[in-house]
């Protein structure tokens, strides 16, 4: 009876130390890990430096690449998101797990919940706008301010109950009225019933286009990008999903402006997610700079199509280019203000 308890207590231990040495083990076997979302991965590493001499960091970057890299460790990230789930809550510090399968992103709960820029700071940031509009207009250029609204400024509804709905009290709606007094000229996207996805942080196709709509509308150019038909074209990644579930299918319809475009893209190596993307469109007229973020993605097609040239960038100097634009436009997602305050400023 004592040998068969021994046996199964040895057994059981055995079994404990292999699943616990199965992801190191299988990592030789495996694909080389992929990073999912805006994760960015531990690199391999290097015993010698770049002189030559040992890397004293060696063991401190072995731990950081096995803690990134060992075996099936996506697939465990997406189960214990799956257990959690269950509680609506999110294992992951930067997702919000929201009613109804809708995921936001946690840093835009500092807007959510009220927190704000001093009435100094916003007033630094209309001011540097300002600025901006008055070098844009002694070139002969017009500028235009937008902020895409954070996914729950327009989709409360969908938040958990038990945080607290403040956003009037937020950096955005209290710098409107100041850019009105400081004669910025800006769009108000808050307005609108802007259409996102569900598992992602960003609109839709469909919102970009009424975004794009409202933008091209301030330039009497009158545009109806968001009556196109907008087609599935397969299943969307949210990039809220793929924190959650790495190695899962993606969860919602893809959408595609069916439409032909006109313009041609001259560099854009990333596919909408360039640093520099420039077009140029034969039916279009006038040019366009446009400082842009991760919004900028479905976005830039419809403004693209409008002008006979365009640069859409992501460089966040706010710096006006060495070559003159007929139009200015500074777009910014709304979590990102304070990145408008000049350096010295404080919040």
């Amino acid at each position: 009876m004592k040998r068969s308890h021994d046996f199964s207590a040895r057994a059981f231990i055995a079994l404990v130390l292999a699943l616990c040495l199965l992801p190191a083990l299988a990592m030789p076997f495996l694909p080389p890990a992929r990073a999912s979302a805006n994760e960015i991965l531990s690199p391999t590493p290097a015993l010698l430096d770049a002189q030559g001499r040992v890397n004293p960091k060696v063991l401190n970057e072995c731990s950081d690449y096995l803690a990134d890299h060992f075996g099936f460790r996506q697939h465990m990230i997406g189960l214990w998101s799956r257990l959690h789930s269950l509680f609506q809550s999110s294992p992951n510090e930067q997702v919000l797990a929201g009613r109804e399968g809708w995921l936001f992103y946690s840093p835009t709960l500092t807007d959510y919940t009220g927190g704000h820029l001093s009435d100094e700071a916003l007033r630094a940031v209309a001011r540097r706008l300002l600025d901006l509009q008055n070098r844009a207009e002694d070139r002969g250029g017009d500028f235009l301010f937008v902020i895409a609204p954070n996914k729950n400024s327009l989709y409360a509804s969908y938040m958990p109950a038990w945080i607290s709905d403040k956003h009037e009290d937020c950096s955005a709606r209290r710098l409107l009225p100041l850019l009105e007094e400081y004669g910025v000229h800006y769009v108000d996207l808050f307005s609108l019933e802007l259409p996102y996805y569900r598992t992602d942080t960003h609109w839709t196709p469909e919102g970009a286009a009424m975004a794009a709509d409202a933008i091209l509308g301030r330039w009497d150019r009158k545009r109806s990008y968001a009556e196109l038909p907008f087609v599935r074209d397969g299943l969307h990644r949210g990039d809220l999903y793929e924190m959650l579930y790495p190695t899962g299918p993606g969860g919602e319809p893809e959408l595609r402006a069916q439409t032909v475009w006109s313009y041609e893209c001259l560099a854009d190596p990333k596919g909408g997610d360039a640093i520099t993307i420039r077009t140029e469109n034969p039916e279009g007229r006038g040019s366009l700079y446009c400082w842009r973020d991760s919004f900028g993605v479905a976005l830039y097609p419809f403004l693209a199509q409008d002008f006979a040239s365009a640069t859409f960038t992501r460089k966040t100097s706010y710096e006006l280019p060495e070559e003159d634009f007929d139009v200015y436009l500074l777009k910014i997602v709304e979590r990102n203000i304070p990145n408008l305050l000049e350096e010295g400023e404080t919040s």
